[in-house]
């Protein structure tokens, strides 16, 4: 059995002033002692400066950045360059845990010394409503699996940055986050990267964060979804170098999915997505094509109405 695991806690702020209490407090008052909190405020204007000061424990350290990053990559990254511990974990400043989640990690690190990403259930919430995510629906048969970077461009994605846990040394290998390149969609990417680099990547079926998508200042509502992470010079390099048949059929449906999404569909509500149609494009070679097609057509329809 390994040693008892330690881990760090990256939370990144930009003006959440009305969400700190809930995600920081979930990280504090958790079961298992073995955890420090990076808070890295990421040039906050509303308060949310001298309410991170306000808290106090020894296992914090604060960090500011003087200019905000686009989605927070460049916050993450300070947080994985002043880490203590080997295993990182992301909790957004308007989202929360389960106060057992790093008890349950911590048995997980010390029965698989192999593991090198932990990913768990999350709950999209919205006021009293709550919806499971669609990679645990799909696995509530399992206790656990494996999973690698195929099936999480396959999809449904067992991935969300408050659901996950990694080797901070995957996160370096990886390049860590995207700080110029995305306003949004630079977690995908980042996925994308640990997933090749990790040895092992473990999912567990149990439900231990949440996804407020009814927050304040949240990326989702202020930047229009883009699509450039799935034409990232990574995953781009993968369909032009690798003989794996498997992994590159995987990459064009990843493609597909999120440009017939970005056209027709709301991943972030799941809502109108057409998944019949979907599954035509993933067998269908030309599903690029069919996208751009689909995306004229829609075009077309507006300018008739």
């Amino acid at each position: 059995m390994s040693a008892n695991p330690f881990f760090s806690v990256v939370i990144p702020v930009h003006n959440k002033l009305p969400h700190l209490d809930r995600s920081v407090d979930s990280v504090l008052k958790q079961t298992y002692p073995n955890f420090e909190v990076i808070l890295v405020d990421d040039a906050s204007s509303d308060g949310s400066s001298e309410k991170l000061a306000g808290f106090q424990d020894n296992r914090i350290s604060r960090f500011r950045r003087d200019t905000p990053g686009p989605g927070g990559y460049a916050a993450r990254n300070v947080g994985i360059d002043n880490a203590k511990y080997d295993w990182i974990c992301f909790l957004d400043a308007d989202d929360a845990w389960e106060l057992d989640l790093l008890a349950t990690l911590a048995e997980t690190i010390k029965a698989d010394k192999e593991v090198e990403i932990i990913s768990w259930g999350w709950y999209w919430t919205k006021g009293n409503e709550k919806r499971l995510d669609a990679f645990s629906l799909a696995n509530k048969a399992h206790t656990s699996r494996t999973f690698t970077l195929i099936d999480f461009l396959k999809g449904p994605q067992p991935i969300w940055t408050g659901a996950v846990a990694m080797k901070r040394e995957v996160l370096l290998k990886a390049g860590k986050f995207p700080e110029k390149e995305f306003r949004r969609g630079g977690d995908m990417d980042t996925w994308t990267r640990c997933l090749w680099q990790s040895k092992k990547s473990v999912w567990l079926n149990k439900t231990m964060s949440y996804y407020h998508i009814d927050s304040v200042n949240m990326v989702t509502q202020k930047v229009n979804r883009e699509t450039g992470f799935i034409f990232s010079p990574f995953l781009q390099n993968l369909l032009q170098t690798s003989n794996d048949k498997n992994l590159k059929e995987a990459v064009k449906c990843y493609q597909n999915r999120y440009i017939y999404i970005d056209i027709n569909g709301n991943v972030y509500q799941g809502r109108g997505i057409n998944y019949n149609l979907l599954k035509k494009m993933n067998l269908n070679r030309q599903g690029l094509w069919l996208s751009l097609k689909l995306h004229l057509n829609n075009l077309r329809h507006s300018f008739k109405s």
